[in-house]
């Protein structure tokens, strides 16, 4: 069994709201190996103290049992929504089968992971690294927009290419700072980006992501089709464009375009997956528009200002 900072390469720290006994038990079971810090709360007001108190950044993310206090876990995360440095922070529902057309209202309130019960340790590591992994590179990104000197307003256009993960995660947080709400639109620009690197570019199935992530060899892979001869000239273009009342971002790869409509919303059939939330998180987090042109191999995403 991998476990979850194999994959982050950090210390996490939950906050685990409205937990029932057996629940906590179970939950702290399943992560006594992991290095993952729980801190458990019985009610939504002391939760919402934990989280108002502290500094953004003490938690990686906030896990709720949605069977019981639904209405009120939905108005904790609307409030939070106005203090923007911790509406960025990633969502865990914890729900049944009995309670799934609630996934449809909660997806409005920012919340892209769910955990179907009954699910086993793999399915709960699946589900962390699909959360954290996700919204892992706010550090970086506040790592470059301490140190970017470039005026923001100034950039008209600019056309860049690139190939690593790395170039993905330094582009997304350096276009991210041109837009009004950059820790929401990285997200969606390294998601992106990457997607066209890694289903673009070097043609890595659903199915094969799946089994990489799940075995740690994702990156490795991706090391070792970009060093193939069929791809290592192959690039993914990404053209920024500053319109009249908005801001333009355009992401085409070198493969063979995809079915990019199944993936655009929630789909129960993939909510314990441990990916294959990117684009619906671009679509209903980063940017106004999302849309797709030449049989998905051009991303274009639209931030009104």
């Amino acid at each position: 069994m991998s476990k979850i900072n194999d994959v982050t390469e950090q210390f996490i720290s939950l906050l685990v709201i409205g937990f029932s006994s057996e629940s906590e038990q179970s939950l702290r079971e399943m992560l006594e190996d992991q290095a993952v810090r729980l801190t458990f709360v019985s009610s939504v007001e002391q939760a919402k103290q934990c989280i108002l108190l502290g500094s953004p950044s003490l938690y990686s993310a906030y896990l709720f049992d949605n069977s019981q206090h639904y209405a009120a876990n939905l108005s904790l995360l609307k409030g939070l929504k106005k203090h923007y440095q911790y509406s960025i922070i990633p969502v865990i529902f914890q729900t049944d089968l009995e309670h799934t057309e609630q996934i449809q209202q909660s997806l409005e309130s920012g919340v892209y992971f769910y955990l179907v019960k009954p699910y086993t340790k793999s399915l709960l590591l699946s589900v962390l690294k699909a959360c954290i992994n996700g919204f892992s590179d706010q550090c970086t990104f506040d790592q470059i927009e301490r140190s970017l000197t470039i005026p923001n307003q100034q950039l008209q256009s600019a056309r860049f290419q690139i190939k690593t993960t790395e170039d993905a995660r330094s582009l997304s947080c350096v276009l991210a700072f041109m837009t009004p709400k950059p820790k929401e639109s990285v997200i969606g620009l390294f998601e992106l980006m990457m997607n066209a690197i890694e289903h673009g570019n070097l043609n890595i199935s659903y199915q094969e992501k799946t089994q990489l992530i799940d075995s740690n060899f994702l990156n490795e892979e991706i090391r070792k089709r970009q060093a193939l001869p069929e791809n290592k000239d192959k690039l993914v273009t990404v053209d920024f464009e500053r319109k009249e009342g908005e801001l333009l971002f355009r992401i085409t790869d070198s493969g063979k375009g995809f079915d990019y409509k199944p993936y655009l919303d929630f789909s129960l059939d993939r909510v314990m997956d441990n990916h294959g939330r990117g684009v619906m998180i671009a679509n209903r987090l980063s940017f106004d528009e999302l849309r797709y042109d030449d049989c998905g191999r051009t991303a274009i995403g639209r931030i009104f200002l």
